[in-house]
């Protein structure tokens, strides 16, 4: 247990140190961030840009992006510091990626750790990182004996569920949500070209982009960047998804959710997997469902829930994803407006992703599902979703439990 005298006594000795003492920036904000974990309290990017940078209530995050700049160098401060000076030092501070909480820990049981837990990366290049889960996928699976893997498919609830999209003449899309990202380029001094890239929760596919840069002629210039990056949630789930469509040798094509539009989701039957801010063309289902979002600042799910008088229920995420935490996650089965086969999986972060996945292609849990939904027969209705909540440590699923469960009638969705 580090208590709050030594978190101090790190805090005083990082600032004193040279790396620190001429930046007073910096200082101000790892003393901020330390002061938010001493006080048990959750720093958002809003926050930080009233509180250490003095911005005004119009801060608007999707904009300005100091906040973000300003933590991805103080993480990068820390890092050089204890290559250095604080070499020798036992308990250490670091800002993990990704979040602006700051984690105390004693280096000595960090390193024996890493030995045997070693954290992926959040984003990776497409190319590499799906060529190499997919050759790995096809030999693990190749190397199964068939009665094995055709366990689920042979089940009548997993027909019920998966039949339609594993029989339907449609063509099959395995959508996985990325970052959309655009830039700009501007020269400064006129001698150096300089790439600023852009990261807005508003906008996840090239529909949207196209309608952001037609209301300001200064957008014009924008580009989407010419790869695409995918969060832990989109990619970790895949391998039970191919294990599923292996079996009935289903042909189907991996794409960036960023890049499909309107006819895509009218002519092929899509299983979407990745977290809320991806969501892309598939935000309008989430909508018609009433299920509200929020990935900035706080993250949390607000949706109507039978408790009592008051049937909107909140759900807020909590936890570092490297440590102790709680992921929320939906998985939603709708028919398209061609009657189309859409599942979705999404979530915050790959736990709840992970465990919602595994969960719905478990013949066990899908057992369990069905008498959560009150039904007698081995037969899933046509349309549902399931609220999943998850918990986990160092990115490793412990436990997934069904919170909610809906039937979603017939309308409910208007294409």
């Amino acid at each position: 247990m580090i208590n709050e005298d030594i978190k101090r006594a790190v805090l005083s000795k990082i600032l004193k140190s040279n790396s620190f003492i001429n930046s007073k920036l910096n200082a101000k904000l790892l003393t901020y961030l330390v002061e938010c974990e001493i006080g048990n309290k959750r720093p958002s990017e809003y926050s930080i840009a009233i509180d250490v940078f003095e911005k005004d209530s119009s801060f608007n995050p999707n904009e300005d992006t100091i906040v973000r700049v300003s933590v991805y160098n103080l993480r990068k401060k820390l890092e050089r510091y204890y290559q250095n000076m604080g070499e020798k030092a036992k308990v250490r501070v670091k800002i993990p990626k990704g979040h602006y909480e700051v984690v105390f820990f004693n280096y000595t049981k960090e390193k024996l750790i890493k030995r045997f837990l070693n954290p992926y990366a959040i984003f990776i290049p497409i190319l590499i990182l799906l060529s190499s889960i997919i050759a790995y996928l096809l030999f693990e699976l190749s190397s199964q004996s068939d009665k094995h893997i055709q366990s689920i498919n042979n089940t009548p609830l997993a027909k019920s569920l998966y039949g339609n999209f594993i029989e339907s003449s449609k063509p099959k899309v395995i959508a996985l949500g990325d970052d959309f990202i655009y830039y700009s380029d501007f020269s400064e001094f006129n001698t150096t070209y300089v790439r600023k890239m852009y990261r807005n929760s508003a906008i996840n596919n090239e529909e949207d982009f196209e309608k952001y840069k037609s209301q300001d002629k200064s957008r014009n210039k924008l580009k989407k960047l010419p790869f695409s990056f995918f969060n832990q949630a989109a990619v970790w789930p895949l391998n039970y998804i191919v294990k599923l469509l292996y079996p009935d040798n289903v042909n189907y094509s991996i794409r960036s959710a960023s890049t499909l539009n309107t006819n895509d989701l009218k002519n092929n039957d899509i299983i979407f997997l990745g977290s809320f801010w991806t969501l892309g063309i598939f935000e309008k289902i989430i909508k018609d469902l009433g299920v509200k979002y929020n990935v900035v600042g706080k993250e949390k799910l607000i949706l109507n829930l039978p408790n009592g008088q008051d049937s909107t229920t909140t759900l807020i995420r909590t936890g570092i994803p490297a440590y102790d935490h709680i992921d929320y996650s939906l998985f939603i089965k709708v028919n398209g407006p061609n009657k189309n086969n859409l599942y979705l999986f999404i979530s915050f972060y790959a736990t709840g992703s992970v465990g919602a996945v595994s969960y719905m292609t478990n013949i066990k849990k899908l057992k369990e599902l069905k008498q959560k939904l009150k039904i007698e027969k081995d037969e899933l209705p046509e349309c549902f979703y399931v609220l999943f909540k998850s918990n986990g440590y160092n990115r490793e699923v412990l436990s997934t439990e069904i919170l909610y469960t809906k039937k979603i009638e017939k309308g409910t969705i208007k294409w």
